[in-house]
């Protein structure tokens, strides 16, 4: 047997041919199967499904709609300019990552969008009712993802349509649906949260006042650091720069923060004038004294809260207290920037007086 024989046996035990005999009606039925399955041919169908990667093009019902509406909005795939059920696929990451960069102060959050898009985008196009069941934080996290995919896809490619079906994916399996998780034990037993609270501000020292800080300011983690770490502004005046800006009311501070990054506002907070002077006293106030202060309170506590429970305490007895659901809303950042810019100019004495009849009289010794 000379060499090109023995090539050619070597390449016909490599390689098979598959056929399969259709009914002449059935052969459009196939084609039509494939292509809203992503495939050009039947050829690619069956090596994608000998490779195992036939799952992620697999549609029900919803996702043949789906597809169909990708079709009639005209949105194209941005590497080959062309319909394509599976689009999202040839999107560059590291240039979403970059478009993304230049539109947050902070890069980490802009980096942990485009994870949530890459570890989800294929579920979310495909089998989005599977998001359904995971939990509020991480469903924000998703939606988010997914919305600035559709306005980083709109600013490339210049079509808008992919925000709009976006958002009727998110709506159609209410994946925004309960998003703030709230213990129902907490809002229910007033008893449990007054003794966990107690616990917790037993604790003394550098580490006590960062959880005493965390406590009456009700502020997120990364915020405790930056009111911290950010300068005070010397303008007694309306100014607009990227400092802090402080109230005196009795004895209380009304810290202005306004700062945005993704889902995650805070406007102002209040807090003990004396409280907020030696939280500003500190040497720092980093994530490590974060990490710190979160063990503490679970030992002192038995592992019954945590750091980031105070602020759950914090809106839950304003929430209960004559303030109401509103100024507690306004408080932990989750009102409309309107409603915060109402009370910071015509209710900072009223809420002032409640916050302090509240959370003075009973806690803060």
């Amino acid at each position: 047997m000379n060499k090109q024989t023995l090539f050619q046996s070597k390449n016909l035990q490599k390689w098979k041919s598959v056929t399969v005999r259709l009914k002449e009606d059935e052969l459009a039925v196939l084609n039509t199967k494939l292509d809203l399955n992503g495939f050009k041919t039947f050829s690619e169908f069956i090596h994608a499904w000998v490779r195992g990667q036939y799952p992620l093009h697999e549609n029900n019902e919803q996702v043949e709609k789906l597809i169909q509406n990708i079709r009639d909005k005209g949105v194209r795939d941005p590497l080959t300019g062309e319909f394509n059920p599976t689009f999202y696929r040839n999107v560059d990451s590291k240039d979403m990552l970059r478009d993304l960069s230049t539109r947050y102060v902070y890069l980490k959050h802009a980096k942990d969008l485009v994870r949530y898009y890459e570890r989800y985008v294929d579920i979310f196009f495909t089998k989005p009712h599977l998001i359904a069941s995971e939990s509020g934080h991480k469903r924000a996290w998703i939606c988010d993802a997914m919305r600035k995919f559709g306005m980083y896809y709109d600013r490339k490619m210049h079509n808008p349509e992919l925000k709009i079906l976006i958002e009727e994916i998110i709506k159609r399996y209410e994946l925004n649906k309960k998003m703030r998780i709230h213990d129902r034990i907490w809002l229910a037993d007033e008893g449990f949260i007054e003794a966990m609270v107690h616990k917790a501000l037993e604790i003394d020292g550098d580490i006590g006042i960062i959880i005493k800080f965390a406590f009456f300011s009700g502020l997120r983690g990364e915020e405790i650091t930056y009111a911290h770490e950010t300068p005070i502004c010397d303008s007694l005046t309306g100014c607009s720069c990227s400092k802090l800006h402080i109230t005196q009311k009795k004895n209380v501070s009304i810290i202005v923060l306004n700062r945005i990054v993704g889902q995650k506002h805070s406007y102002f907070t209040i807090v003990p004038t004396t409280l907020w002077k030696m939280f500003k006293n500190l040497s720092k106030v980093t994530k490590e004294e974060r990490n710190i202060s979160h063990m503490m309170i679970k030992n002192h506590t038995e592992s019954k809260a945590t750091l980031m429970d105070l602020r759950k305490f914090h809106y839950n007895i304003l929430c209960r207290s004559e303030m109401g659901e509103i100024g507690a809303e306004v408080l932990a950042g989750r009102a409309k920037s309107i409603s915060a810019k109402h009370y910071l100019i015509h209710e900072l004495d009223k809420i002032s007086d409640q916050y302090s009849r509240c959370m003075l009289k009973t806690y803060f010794g």
